[in-house]
């Protein structure tokens, strides 16, 4: 008799274990922060650069400075924008470098290579506390990055003629595209690491499932004007949702859980395609070249780029053209289009790590 119950007792041990084996097998396992988060300072300004550059992988982010001197804005090497608190509102600083964003429509050469997408634009945010100390690394930290995420998103999207451009909010990809890039120190290159003496990466790029936004490029596949928005939130209860990160455009559920310390918004213009700076530039190059290889040898030095035409250029570059004059406030387009050159000749090839992701 006390072996059967024995027995019994046994067996329905054994069929607990497997229910509870059986319901574990059904249930997403979902990464659970520490809850060990270490204290960070308020933040009080923040500094975005936003850098021309193209890609040497899905992540790795390659700008390489020109070094040129413009008569106008550069539009092509880093804009930067800072942006303050007025109240409850975050706004551009009265002295920001810039307080819009003018740059290209992504082209992608190859659509199963990344690295064939041009230009990319590399983002990073500086954040400063109230005595103007950068304080990235209390955000970036091991002990704090679960409980952090910056997101990025478009509204207000029309043509330059002012005609409303549509496109779903809840997927926004039509008119942005972002990737996070962060690293596991926030300003080290991953793609340029040095190596310990087992092989390993100092640096490296840090999983899908932990995004922070402090380090990232964006893409414009529409011409168009928008406002980008962008919102840093908190999240005590971390930002996984079934072992998943939300998209760069939305927080999920848990994220909005939390808390939204930041919102800042910036006026974006991707006034033309990219082939419209290599008509110019190639035009003036060529001509260039040609007057310089015809001149004595004693005047080739002396020998200067002339401003690209207007009338030379095609009907959909004239758009462009006096699409820039304007957007510059410049004098007219020819003065534009020297920059344009001088662009192209100060470019020089830098490996400095700085100019990695």
């Amino acid at each position: 008799m006390e072996r059967n119950i024995i027995k019994a007792f046994s067996l329905g041990l054994m069929a607990f274990a497997l229910a509870l084996t059986s319901c574990r097998k059904d249930e997403p396992i979902t990464p659970k922060p520490d809850n060990k988060q270490t204290t960070v300072d308020e933040i009080a300004k923040v500094r975005i650069t936003l850098s021309n550059g193209h890609l040497h992988g899905t992540k790795v982010f390659h700008y390489v400075p020109s070094g040129g001197t413009f008569t106008y804005r550069n539009i092509y090497d880093r804009q930067e924008y800072t942006f303050v608190k007025n109240g409850d509102q975050w706004v551009l600083s009265s002295d920001a470098p810039y307080t819009d964003f003018i740059g290209y429509q992504v082209q992608q050469y190859d659509a199963n290579d990344p690295t064939s997408a041009a230009p990319d634009y590399g983002a990073i945010i500086y954040l400063y506390n109230a005595k103007g100390e950068l304080i990235n690394d209390q955000y970036a930290s091991e002990a704090n990055r679960p409980y952090y995420q910056f997101f990025f998103y478009p509204t207000e999207a029309k043509d330059f003629d002012g005609k409303s451009i549509s496109f779903d909010a809840s997927n926004p990809t039509s008119i942005l595209k972002y990737v996070y890039c962060d690293t596991n120190v926030w300003n080290k290159s991953a793609s340029k690491s040095p190596q310990d003496d087992k092989g390993n990466k100092l640096y490296y790029f840090l999983k899908d499932t932990e995004p922070i936004g402090i380090k990232g490029y964006f893409q414009n596949p529409t011409i168009s004007q928008f406002t980008l928005n962008i919102d840093l939130w908190h999240s005590p209860k971390g930002k996984l949702e079934e072992g998943k990160a939300s998209p760069f455009y939305t927080p999920n559920a848990t994220v909005k859980s939390g808390k939204q310390l930041l919102h800042m918004s910036l006026p974006i213009n991707v006034y033309a395609s990219k082939d419209f700076q290599d008509e110019v530039v190639s035009y003036m190059d060529e001509d260039y070249n040609r007057r310089v290889d015809a001149a004595p040898d004693n005047e080739k030095e002396n020998v200067k780029p002339v401003p690209y035409p207007f009338e030379k250029l095609s009907d959909a570059n004239k758009v462009y053209a006096l699409r820039i004059v304007k957007l510059l406030g410049a004098k007219d387009w020819e003065s534009v289009s020297l920059d344009f050159f001088r662009y192209y000749k100060s470019y020089k090839h830098n490996n400095d790590p700085e100019g990695y992701f």
